[in-house]
């Protein structure tokens, strides 16, 4: 964890990367979250990236995911967002 990193109630697996904040989330191994980065309510796989700036809450990546900076992905608590396996958004 960074200096920057702010982890509240979470599951943080070895390897990770955080400079973020991540907040009610399960990462798994080797998941980098880039400072200005915030992920919510959210489970993500082993090798995701989440750039600089990016916003996730409710969302489940598959392995290798990588979301761009600024991008913000919401889905809902009875309904969350899936990103399959290798996607870029």
């Amino acid at each position: 964890l960074a200096e920057t990193a702010k982890v509240n109630n979470s599951i943080v697996l070895s390897g990770c990367e955080i400079f973020g904040t991540v907040e009610n989330s399960i990462l798994s191994r080797g998941v980098i979250v880039e400072k200005g980065a915030k992920v919510s309510h959210s489970v993500l796989m082993q090798g995701t990236v989440i750039k600089a700036g990016a916003s996730l809450s409710y969302v489940i990546t598959d392995k290798n995911v990588k979301v761009n900076e600024d991008r913000m992905l919401m889905g809902h608590s009875t309904y969350p967002l899936a990103i399959a396996k290798g996607s870029v958004v």
